[in-house]
């Protein structure tokens, strides 16, 4: 007669020698030589917490159904082969004799009412086991998240590691970690949008664990996590971790601000991208936008000192021309090394201004901590009362809050020069491509940052560039720059 093998284990029991998918193997083997079984195929599953069903169960099923001539289904006892019902019903309408092998058991279509009755509860026991097993897992990682760990797979900047005396923790990854603060700190400032911050983190080597671009979708949820500030969410339910925080609290809802503004809705009245970047090389008037045809873009003088005899120029044209503006500041590799130095150079007295700050001010946040700490102890010892303690803690609270607001703007605003600044030296190590894969509003934001004024005569743009952009613009050898 012939028959095939199925052996299931979980993750855990695979650990254990009489559980293990080699164990169950040999004896349904030893169990179908004694029998006169010729053994046709064998499927075997071992579930783990990370992948959710039985793929070589299913396929044992279609299995079955393709070849009528296979007789019987050799399993270890009861819960191996079914997990619930449904796969009681599955494996009963195919008309298979179910031979369980340690229960001493063979069901088939000819089998007594009350041996299937019987057979029926025992499915029904396992479907409670798994069942029961599924929610002390449960309770275990919610037990875990009750002691500040975080109980799932490490998110972008941590790693899980665990040790025998600590367990099972998250850890700071030293690779991506610097990477995931430094576009914190970035996007806190408003001034990049979430593609762009995604190109950023790809230019410094951000990738996921499948070694793959990071998506605007991820780094979104990315900067939404508070588990980067010290807490997390499990279960619906709020928790302090006991993992080291990458970034503060402030920082963090000041990410939540500027995304919030990033995010806002777009008003209904056209923006046109260019508005605001020109002025009229005749007559000195602004430059504006209308819409003609009821889709092409033109831009005029506004006549404002009276009619103007300037062309109208379409978007098109003026973004072909803006894009050999921008084309011209590009600089190579090794000279945005050389640029970037210059830059952080340039600005050594500023950089020491917002440290020095942020010294004084984490001395008066320790201060102030240890004030709360400390009342609290003389509450609880009974030396102060839960009035005088509330005013007092109130008050130091409020200071503390300011405190720390304090020092997240002078850290921002250390790193908010620096990174505008870099940012546009990267953009024009890239410029070209950037400029044509972006938005014209997007673009729009880096020609404020490069241009101070741009005229536009008879057709033409003429640009005043920005301090340094000025002298990429001019040409000057890019040897001399490091010098």
């Amino acid at each position: 007669m012939k028959a095939i093998i199925y052996a299931r284990v979980s993750s855990k029991e695979q650990e254990k020698d009489g559980f293990s998918i080699p164990a169950q193997l040999k004896l349904l083997r030893e169990y179908a030589s004694k029998n006169s079984f010729k053994v046709v195929k064998e499927f075997t599953d071992v579930e783990t917490a990370k992948r959710a069903g039985r793929e070589n169960f299913d396929k044992m099923i279609q299995y079955l159904k393709t070849n009528s001539d296979v007789a019987a289904v050799l399993c270890e006892k009861t819960d191996r082969l079914y997990r619930n019902f449904r796969d009681y019903v599955t494996v009963d309408e195919l008309d298979k004799e179910i031979h369980l092998v340690k229960e001493n058991e063979i069901l088939s279509k000819h089998s007594m009412s009350h041996q299937k009755f019987i057979h029926g509860i025992k499915v029904l026991m396992a479907k409670n086991y798994i069942d029961n097993l599924s929610e002390e897992t449960r309770k275990g990682l919610t037990e875990k998240a009750e002691q500040g760990q975080y109980p799932a797979l490490a998110p972008l900047g941590y790693k899980n590691s665990e040790t025998k005396h600590k367990g099972k923790y998250l850890e700071i990854d030293d690779q991506r970690a610097p990477i995931i603060q430094k576009i914190f700190r970035l996007y806190a400032t408003g001034s990049y949008s979430l593609a762009m911050i995604t190109d950023i983190a790809y230019q410094e080597g951000l990738r996921n664990k499948k070694g793959e671009r990071v998506g605007k979708a991820t780094l979104h949820q990315t900067f939404k996590n508070p588990i980067y500030y010290g807490w997390f969410i499990w279960g619906k339910k709020f928790y302090e971790g006991t993992h080291p925080a990458l970034i503060s609290k402030e920082l963090f809802n000041a990410v939540q601000e500027a995304s919030n503004s990033h995010n806002k809705p777009k008003q209904t009245k056209r923006q046109f991208a260019y508005s605001g970047l020109m002025v009229c090389g005749k007559c000195g008037c602004a430059i504006t936008a209308e819409i003609q045809k009821g889709r092409f873009v033109y831009y005029h003088c506004t006549g404002y000192k009276g009619k103007c005899a300037d062309k109208y120029m379409r978007e098109e044209e003026l973004t072909k021309q803006f894009s050999d503006i921008v084309g011209k500041l590009h600089i190579d590799d090794n000279s945005l090394s050389a640029v970037k130095k210059a830059l952080i150079d340039s600005h050594k007295d500023e950089i020491e201004f917002h440290k020095n700050r942020i010294n004084i001010l984490n001395t008066q946040k320790t201060k102030l901590e240890n004030r709360l700490h400390q009342v609290y102890v003389d509450k609880i010892d009974g030396k102060v009362t839960e009035e005088i303690y509330h005013s007092m803690t109130d008050k130091w609270q409020e200071e503390l809050d300011q405190v720390k607001s304090a020092i997240v703007k002078h850290e921002t605003a250390d790193s908010n020069y620096m990174a505008q600044g870099i940012h546009i030296l990267e953009l024009c190590n890239q410029v070209k491509r950037l400029y044509l894969r972006q938005t014209a509003t997007e673009n729009a934001k880096l020609l404020k940052y490069v241009l101070s004024n741009c005229t536009l005569i008879d057709g033409t743009l003429c640009p005043t560039y920005r301090k340094p952009f000025q002298l990429l613009a001019e040409g000057l050898v890019r040897q001399e720059w490091g010098e």
